[in-house]
């Protein structure tokens, strides 16, 4: 009997120095190779032969990350266990956290989280992995991370809240929890642009209803005196200009330059949001600064309809 325990101690014993040995033989490191494919036991064994739980590749990325990037949510636990640095960045500034983010791994998000990662590090860009959460939609991440102490209106380089980014991706539920948790609607980036302006610029008209209905102010002027339904009419979003509309946005309204939203409309081409103001009471007679009427900007533009639409309203020069 002792002789077969001696010769299983001495079997055990060169198994782990061989995958030690393996774990340095290639270009990548045999380590992440494992952690990326979730080996659990062959992570356990290179770790218990002695080799560095933070070892990385050329890009300074880590076994850690490699595990949080394919959601091996076991591995990540095993490495952390084992002293492994959970927010080390690799040449980007990226964090295993932020890879985990990025691929919606909600799983390890959890583990890490709960071990301790940062969601407020910052890349080489500026991004954090809460401001990736909130652009990608991942709803339940952004949660998570403001359950974990995120300023739900935190900003980020740019000036820009995760609401914002949201918002610009149209992602309700997103939004949803994002203002639940007290995100501010009605403020502005460094260029007073708000999340119902984002929204508004691209056309998302759940997210624009959504955030109404929420207390988002849709006559808030950003630092050209723009409103959500002048980014709407200056993209052509018909449809989202039709709903802040129907949600009591002024269509009389006029930008720094003294503008009227109609003859925006006009400059633009846009028949359908023309023929949209025109129903909802655009005042007609307004002019720009030089003077000049929706009849004039008509006849400038040349489209027949909308010159049609102008002359029928009433609109004279």
């Amino acid at each position: 009997m002792k002789i077969l325990h001696l010769i299983k101690s001495i079997v055990a014993g060169l198994t782990i120095s061989i995958v030690a040995q393996l774990s340095f033989a290639a270009d990548i490191p045999y380590l992440l190779t494992a952690a990326s494919k979730g080996d659990v036991a062959t992570v356990k064994a290179i770790l218990d032969g002695g080799a560095n739980v933070n070892t990385k590749d050329e890009n300074d990325i880590t076994a850690l990350m490699y595990a949080a990037r394919k959601d091996n949510a076991d591995v990540v636990k095993v490495l952390l266990e084992k002293g492994a640095t959970i927010d080390a960045k690799d040449k980007g500034g990226w964090t295993a956290l932020m890879f985990a983010t990025k691929k919606n791994n909600v799983d390890t998000v959890k583990v890490l989280l709960e071990k301790g990662a940062d969601p407020k590090i910052r890349d080489e860009s500026g991004w954090s992995a809460f401001g990736m959460a909130a652009t990608s939609g991942h709803a339940e991440t952004v949660n998570l991370m403001i359950q974990h102490g995120v300023d739900a209106n935190a900003k980020a380089d740019d000036g820009k809240t995760a609401l914002m980014y949201a918002a610009k991706s149209g992602d309700v539920p997103t939004i949803s929890a994002l203002m639940t948790k007290g995100a501010k609607a009605n403020t502005g980036d460094r260029l007073g642009v708000s999340p119902l302006m984002y929204a508004a610029r691209e056309g998302h008209v759940d997210a624009i209803t959504f955030m109404i209905d929420q207390g988002a102010n849709t006559d808030l002027q950003d630092l050209s005196r723009w409103t959500a339904l002048t980014w709407a009419i200056k993209k052509s979003h018909a449809d989202a200009a039709k709903v802040l509309i129907n949600k009591g946005a002024n269509v009389n309204h006029e930008d720094s330059e003294g503008t009227p939203l109609l003859q925006l409309a006009v400059d633009n081409g846009s028949a359908e949001i023309v023929r949209l103001l025109l129903a909802n009471k655009a005042n007609i007679k307004a002019r720009d600064k030089y003077g000049l009427t929706a009849y004039v900007y008509a006849l400038k533009k040349g489209d027949a309809e909308i010159i049609q639409l102008i002359k029928d309203a009433g609109g004279k020069y």
